[in-house]
């Protein structure tokens, strides 16, 4: 039993060192043994790059807590200052448009950790609507989608069973234009199946593929209310950690099984 209880303590000890990757989510995870200033590697990545509007998580897979603070450890600029971070916890700092630049950062009980997040602007004429995937899966693989119209985004809905995700416009124009939506591939991955304006398909749309997204555009007139874009797959159902715990769990029941099984046996 005893050879049990140990494998299960070392399953449940993996979780937080497993990198788990969110849509529009940048993630600094705090190195196992960061603590010991002669560790050359204290945060990985050490220098990272985000958009404003996206969301910076700092996830500690150290075994002492630590801490986040915005600016140098001689120089606290008072941007951002996470508290107490235990083992397995995370903070969470969302990118402003007042960020731009390089945002640096350290921890106050170890200050020679220190790192760098270099914040760029979203692209000229763009704005952003958040949260977008809240609604399906466990909630908490969420997208942050760039977009471009006259027209603002008021709101998004996942629609799992036709792989769908549908854009609430408003505002008022006086002449038709086009939306340009930055689509991550995670969010709605293509092939785009259709576009639909206010439940009527389109065929007037092009899609071109880039780096992580799919940038769709679409003519819509002063009237258009509802985008919705059809691909080949949306949102998981599972988000990663749930997967995470769903693997765990399995393999721990596997080796319960076992043991049961042997112990009848002998």
């Amino acid at each position: 039993m005893r050879k049990v209880i140990i494998s299960l303590i070392i399953l449940v000890l993996l979780i937080p060192l497993v990198s788990f990757s969110f849509a529009d989510t940048v993630q600094i995870i705090i190195m196992r043994g960061a603590s010991d200033k002669q560790v050359s590697r204290t945060y990985s990545p050490p220098s990272t790059n985000a958009l404003v509007g996206e969301t910076i998580e700092f996830s500690n897979a150290d075994q002492v807590a630590h801490s986040v603070t915005s600016g140098t450890p001689t120089n606290p600029d008072g941007k951002f200052d996470s508290g107490t971070i235990g083992l397995g916890q995370s903070f969470s700092y969302t990118i402003k448009a007042a960020d731009i630049g390089a945002i640096n950062f350290y921890d106050k009980t170890y200050p020679w950790m220190t790192g760098t997040i270099n914040v760029q602007p979203t692209q000229s004429g763009y704005k952003i609507i958040n949260g977008v995937g809240a609604d399906a899966g466990d909630g908490k693989t969420t997208f942050n989608v760039q977009y471009a119209s006259p027209k603002d985004i008021v709101s998004s809905v996942i629609n799992p069973k036709d792989k769908s995700v549908t854009f609430t416009l408003v505002g008022q124009v006086n002449s038709s234009s086009v939306l340009v939506l930055n689509l991550p591939t995670g969010l709605v991955g293509p092939p785009f199946l259709g576009v639909w304006l206010d439940n009527l398909q389109t065929k007037n749309f092009t899609v071109e593929s880039q780096i992580g997204i799919n940038v769709v555009k679409v003519p819509i007139t002063s009237l258009t209310e509802q985008v919705s874009v059809v691909g080949s797959s949306v949102v998981p159902e599972f988000g990663p950690i749930a997967e995470m715990i769903l693997v765990i769990s399995i393999i721990a029941t596997i080796i319960v099984a076992r043991f049961r099984l042997g112990h009848k046996l002998a």
